[in-house]
């Protein structure tokens, strides 16, 4: 998942804030905390609110607006109403057993006709004791400030003359004439404000764990979202929340099934296991979806969704494949992938070995596609550079101001549009490894100076540097091009061609390889016809037929044009070959070039010619020797009725 930009989280003691506690009461229970709100203040930075119900829930936002508010102390039917609209932990003042016990054994002290008046209806408990001992108590209850009046004429119509409630009530009891008992005690409200400050505790680190993963969340370019088990939005990011056209804020909490069907996560939600990934169509962007089940203490509780646009993997698998070769991959080839039994596969392979051998810079020279690079990385894996980086690079493929900065990097700032932070080059990144010039021949004259420079000094200077780098790297060149005549011609450093040219290899054109064509070719077809999923023996077959068709022929195009016959055959095949048999009429039309005679250079012309002449000879002294008996002389010869007339009409059209 990649960040949208850098990410600041808050750390360390400067961070750190008090915990912020509010405390909710009025009345004679506001007294009380007010009284015993100093025994935890090393604790907690406590803040009283004299309001109660909807008063108290809008102070509380409002403070809440300005600093997060940790925990909230509230009592009664008031800290109900807290609970029941806030999202803030509140710690209830509790009435527990022993102290409703002494809070009406205070209020017996003061009147015999006592009534206890509750925010949460009468105690089933108390009505027990007092059926059983007959204390004489009269419950009472209410629900909100409205209920309070109404509670007091009730007692009064009771006869009550001493009451147990809570702040409210007994501060209007008191105002009506009735003695009236608070019934927290101080041990009540000294614990709910210890239960406020473990609560402000947890509270304080659920939030920063939820900031903490709603600012990571929030930097992610995927989209994510997380649901519980009825698929009800829990959290989700900015960018999911763009790919279901909502604000965040509207989101959480609706079905994720009923905001986007195609996102179910149902499935999900019955599997521990999670899917593999899928392409989705959501409106009219394609995205690729993973969903996993969200796993606690052994239990699925709910579901996560990750969206991805494909444009983002495309380009960081652009980027990862750059930045591994820029690193340098190990090489591909050994010498041994130089196959053939040819003379002339046999030296390639033996001079590549001794090169191996020797750190001095390599001049690889042939024709296009005889396979020099394969070479170079043969001798690269033979080395003792082996396991350090190969970097190859085309000088015949950039422009000058673009290979210069590939090959020798550049500062920060030494041109327009120079990357920040500048860049390595390749051969500085090829430090303690080998660095392969292709095509070295077509190296600009500026760029062969430095080279030059780099293979003397062994160091390199970046473009806008002032200091130069020390490199221990191996250069190994290829070249199709006669670099001894264009270093005449003035287009090629002398000097340079002497520091490359050090040790050489000559890799041969494929026609004087006679005997390695049929064998590569069926290497080649092996693996592509297993590829396409053909058979081998047909494969093998229709080989056949193509190389009787090219016997002669010159390969301008060597190995490469090789392969490129064999991927024709193989991509060609149902046409060449109708019903499984080959039709030569279509071989001849698809590899029109296979027939045509190829330039011959002098040497071999005049070896043919003498060879012809041989030929011509040797047919004239055999139909000599059987007086003219074509059918003998063929048989003689080893040679078909339609060869020797072919070759006595040569003779004959021959002045």
């Amino acid at each position: 998942m990649n960040l949208s930009h850098p990410v600041s989280l808050p750390h360390g003691p400067a961070a750190v804030r008090p915990l912020r506690i509010v405390a909710v009461a009025r009345h004679r229970l506001g007294r009380v905390l007010a009284r015993l709100v100093p025994e935890v203040a090393a604790q907690a930075q406590i803040e009283l609110v004299a309001h109660a119900f909807d008063d108290a829930v809008v102070a509380v936002r409002a403070l809440h607006a300005q600093s997060p508010v940790d925990a909230v102390v509230a009592a009664g039917a008031s800290g109900e109403w807290l609970r029941q609209h806030l999202d803030i932990p509140v710690a209830m003042v509790e009435v527990r057993g022993s102290d409703l016990m002494r809070a009406l054994a205070a209020a017996r002290a003061l009147s015999p006709r006592v009534g206890l008046v509750s925010f949460d209806g009468p105690s089933e408990h108390l009505a027990q004791l007092d059926a059983l001992f007959g204390m004489g108590i009269a419950q009472f209850s209410y629900r909100n400030p409205e209920d309070g009046p109404a509670c007091i004429e009730a007692l009064r119509a009771a006869g009550v003359e001493a009451v147990v409630a809570p702040g409210l009530v007994a501060d209007l009891a008191e105002q009506a004439g009735i003695a009236s008992v608070l019934m927290y005690s101080d041990d009540a409200v000294r614990q709910a404000l210890q239960d406020a400050v473990h609560l402000a505790r947890h509270s304080r680190a659920e939030r920063s764990r939820h900031e903490r993963l709603g600012t990571i969340l929030g930097q992610l370019q995927d989209g994510v979202v997380a649901v519980d088990l009825r698929q009800r939005i829990e959290a989700l990011n900015p960018a999911m929340a763009e790919l279901l056209g909502a604000s965040v804020a509207q989101l959480v909490g609706r079905v994720l099934s009923e905001v986007e069907p195609v996102l179910d996560l149902g499935a999900t939600l019955l599997m521990r296991d999670a899917p593999a990934e899928e392409v989705l169509q959501i409106g009219m962007r394609t995205l690729v979806v993973r969903r996993a089940p969200i796993v606690e203490n052994g239990e699925v509780t709910g579901a996560l969704l990750v969206c991805r646009d494909p444009a983002v993997i495309q380009r960081a698998d652009r980027h990862l494949r750059a930045n591994q070769r820029q690193r340098g991959a190990p090489a591909r080839y050994r010498i041994e992938a130089f196959t053939g039994t040819s003379t002339a596969a046999r030296r390639v392979r033996e001079l590549a070995q001794q090169c191996a051998a020797s750190d001095a810079t390599v001049l690889i020279t042939g024709e296009s596609g005889t396979g020099k690079e394969l070479v170079a990385q043969g001798i690269h894996t033979a080395s003792r550079r082996a396991s350090q980086p190969f970097l190859a690079v085309n000088c015949a493929a950039l422009g000058e101001s673009l290979l210069e900065s590939e090959l020798f990097g550049y500062e920060e700032g030494s041109f327009t549009g120079a990357r920040r932070g500048g860049k390595t080059g390749l051969i500085e990144a090829a430090h303690t490894g080998t660095l392969f010039l292709d095509e070295i021949g077509d190296m600009p004259l500026a760029l062969q100076t430095r080279l030059l420079r780099v293979l003397q000094e062994r160091e390199v200077l970046r473009l806008g540097a002032t200091a130069a780098v020390p490199v221990d790297l191996r250069v190994i060149a290829a070249t199709h091009a006669d670099l001894a005549a264009q270093v005449e011609r003035g287009l090629f450093r002398r000097d340079l061609y002497y520091r490359l040219a050090v040790l050489r290899i000559e890799t041969p054109p494929l026609r004087e390889r006679g005997s390695d064509i049929a064998p590569l070719a069926s290497s080649l077809m092996a693996r592509r016809a297993a590829a396409a999923g053909v058979p081998a023996a047909q494969a093998s077959a229709w080989l056949a037929a193509l190389l009787e068709l090219a016997a002669g022929y010159g390969w301008p195009g060597n190995v490469r044009e090789l392969e490129n016959l064999v991927e024709r055959l193989l991509a060609c095949h149902g046409y060449l070959a109708p019903g499984g048999r080959m039709d030569r009429a279509r071989l001849l039309e698809v590899f029109a070039e296979c027939t045509q005679e190829r330039p011959v250079p002098v040497r071999e012309r005049l070896l043919k010619g003498a060879r012809v002449a041989a030929e011509r000879q040797r047919v004239r002294e055999v139909l000599q020797s059987v007086q003219g008996d074509q059918g003998q002389a063929c048989a003689i010869l080893g040679i078909s009725r339609s060869t020797l007339w072919r070759r006595l009409r040569e003779e004959n059209s021959t002045p």
